[in-house]
């Protein structure tokens, strides 16, 4: 023979919700929190980079990140204090990367034989 103990019913929520000290309600949801961090596809987006060149900055160290649990974090205090403070490029600096691309499109047109 077994005994069963009915418990009693439990009252219906108040819908204004109970308070605790300080008539601040103990019910209440916790205020929205913005995220922290970027996914290394998110960084890829606001770099306007590939996802494979945007993870191989963060693997160098060359784009501030964490790895918690397998997975590539950027945060974004950090992200935007590195962008603040990288070196603003002058015209020679555009100048001599398109004169690279160039000479890299050449020696590729070459071996292919085009």
């Amino acid at each position: 023979m077994s005994t069963v103990i009915p418990f009693p019913q439990r009252p219906a929520p108040d819908p204004t919700g109970p308070t605790g000290a300080g008539g601040i309600p103990t019910t209440a949801t916790p205020a929205p929190v913005g995220r922290a961090v970027y996914t290394v596809a998110e960084t890829a987006h606001l770099l306007s980079l590939s996802l494979g060149s945007t993870y191989a900055l963060v693997r160098s160290g060359d784009i501030p990140a964490i790895k918690l649990g397998g997975r590539w974090l950027i945060p974004k205090r950090r992200l935007h204090e590195w962008l603040n403070n990288l070196p603003e490029a002058s015209t020679e600096d555009v100048g001599r990367e398109l004169d690279r691309i160039e000479r890299q499109e050449q020696r590729h047109r070459h071996r292919n034989g085009a």
